[in-house]
């Protein structure tokens, strides 16, 4: 589907004067990014470890630290629950190292998604009583569940909820409560994952005097401090793959986090980098290659391997998982695709402003994942559901255009649980006999809502540029950005009047474009790259002129150092 190209607004002569010590267009890009303050754009070049928050400025920390140390001396069973992404068994692991190398009695419990479903589930309480645990920490989930909580708590087992998720009206009866978004919060950061939530956890128990007594078991890991930046590649893995902002201290937890994860001591994750063959550590490797593999073991079989990956001290384990993990992948890929064709030939028939497809034995686990690629391709909201134990499990995905939780709420009685945010939703239907209600009505809150608009996808665009106003120095400064990710993506330039000079097919399947372009008043030759742009655009030829949004950056090899743009869209102006 054709994308409209939203330039961004120029930046004000007002704006230019705050920002005069840089080149206009990385102030166009602070400007894009809403930065207001010379030493906000200083921290953000130059994330300090020293700069992150007070974990004790969470109003619980105190009470969760104490109750903590208190079942470490006590010897009483502490239970980690997680959840089964990406975000959830990072924060598993996280939580379940510091304690280990404190000797506390720690066990780990990771849902099943079909079985146990999200969060707390009151089925599973008298199994943790059975396991004698006096104390459960929730990592990732937890806000939400009141009646399960006061289950119990009525069983005696004390717990401590840390998550990152929207909480309700009524928060659950907790010994504590550390959420950065509950409403009375003062913790200054509210945009952390289940991983960042956990790590201030980390550092709260560490920052406890009693850490003294256990100095002998923590100088392997370099003392308390060496052990915290140690577990930051799992950190920076759960925060990137959570998909919250990377600023203000996510930034710092994933910059730092990289570096960490290019030297990583974690066995498991080194065999997990082998498996991806990816030399480069960046972002990138996390959100396309890591997280992705540590999500399809919970999608296709259970999320527990993915959580024994990060804790694993054996090679021989680490280095079997990690195949499994990789396994898990290619088999999620594969059903995803047919998903994906099952799914696009029931869409003859539907409103030109919803989609929706079902199928009784589609995988519950990879829904989602399909709702998300036809939503980016049709770019409509798109509701994807199968049967799952008898009810109908149901996965949405939307664009800007439609608030899908809120459209949810219009007529949340068909439901026996949903939730969401307003680009992304989850719901349970009792039985099929409820779907045809569900599809009509939401299918005609949608035609409501859209009516006649243009649905096309956007892509944004930071500036426009000429191969002029590049130099290796700028372009440097723009690689300083990283790590990209949620609100601050990899920035994307317009470059117009493009006059191809010369055309080539590469790569081995010879799929892949590349460009030689004159740009007016340029006297350079310009190299344009696009992978797989060979199908995209097979009806391109030499002569024609274009308009091309591009990613830039610096390709160096044998010795030569080139500013390289790969073409993220493009358009003819003239054959």
């Amino acid at each position: 589907m054709n994308k409209k190209w939203q330039l961004a607004e120029l930046f004000t002569d007002d704006y230019q004067k705050r920002f005069e010590n840089y080149h206009p267009l990385i102030t166009q890009l602070l400007y894009n990014r809403t930065f207001q303050d010379p030493s906000d754009v200083d921290l953000f070049f130059n994330p300090d470890f020293d700069k992150l928050h007070d974990p004790f400025l969470f109003t619980d920390m105190k009470k969760a630290v104490a109750r903590i140390w208190e079942a470490i001396g006590n010897n009483e069973k502490i239970l980690i629950h997680g959840d089964y992404d990406a975000d959830g068994v990072t924060s598993s692991s996280i939580l379940y190292k510091v304690l280990t190398a404190l000797n506390a009695e720690v066990d780990v419990f990771i849902p099943h998604r079909e079985k146990d479903g999200y969060g707390l589930n009151k089925k599973n309480v008298q199994k943790f009583v059975d396991e004698r645990v006096k104390l459960l920490i929730t990592v990732d989930c937890g806000i939400t569940n009141f009646e399960e909580i006061e289950e119990l708590n009525k069983k005696k087992i004390d717990v401590i909820v840390t998550d990152h998720h929207e909480p309700p009206e009524k928060l659950p009866n907790a010994l504590a409560i550390i959420d950065p978004k509950v409403k009375t919060e003062k913790y200054p950061f509210k945009e952390l994952s289940g991983a960042g939530v956990a790590y201030k956890l980390a550092q709260s128990i560490f920052a406890d005097k009693r850490i003294k007594e256990h100095e002998e078991e923590l100088y392997y890991h370099g003392g308390s401090q060496g052990f915290l930046k140690w577990i930051l590649d799992i950190v920076a893995i759960g925060t990137v793959a959570d998909v919250v902002p990377l600023l203000d201290e996510n930034r710092i937890l994933v910059k730092w986090g990289l570096l960490v994860l290019e030297k990583t001591r974690n066995i498991g994750l080194k065999k997990l980098l082998e498996v991806v063959g990816n030399k480069q550590i960046t972002s990138y490797t996390i959100g396309y290659q890591i997280a992705p593999r540590l999500n399809a073991v919970g999608r296709i079989d259970h999320a527990r391997k993915a959580f024994e990956l990060l804790v694993s001290d054996n090679e021989s384990e680490a280095e079997t998982l990690a195949q499994e993990l990789h396994k898990c992948n290619q088999s999620r890929q594969k059903i995803t695709e047919v998903m994906m064709d099952e799914a696009r030939s029931q869409m003859n028939e539907q409103s030109p402003n919803m989609i929706f497809a079902y199928h009784a034995d589609w995988s519950a686990g990879v829904v989602g994942i399909v709702a998300g690629k036809l939503a980016d391709e049709f770019y409509r909201p798109v509701i994807v559901m199968t049967k799952n134990q008898g009810m109908i499990t149901g996965s949405g995905r939307s664009i800007e255009e439609f608030n899908i939780i809120e459209g949810l709420r219009n007529f949340d009685e068909l439901f026996a649980r949903y939730g969401g945010h307003s680009q992304a939703c989850g719901f349970t239907l009792e039985n099929e006999n409820l779907l045809d209600d569900f599809k009509s009505k939401l299918s005609g809150l949608v035609d409501e809502h859209l009516g006649d608009k243009d649905l096309s996808p956007v892509l944004k665009v930071e500036a426009e540029i000429n191969y002029n106003d590049l130099t290796f120095e700028v372009v440097e400064l723009i690689n300083k950005f990283e790590p990209f990710g949620e609100r601050n993506n990899k920035p994307l330039f317009l470059l117009k009047d493009l006059f191809i000079t010369a055309l080539d097919h590469i790569g081995e399947n010879s799929n892949h474009l590349r460009l030689m372009v004159k740009q007016k008043d340029c006297p350079v030759i310009i190299k344009l790259l696009s992978f797989f742009g060979v199908e995209k655009w097979p009806n391109l030829n030499i002569g024609y002129t274009i308009d091309a949004v591009c990613e830039v950056g610096i390709n160096e090899w044998n010795g030569r150092r080139d500013i390289e743009f790969k073409i993220v869209d493009l358009h003819k102006v003239k054959e």
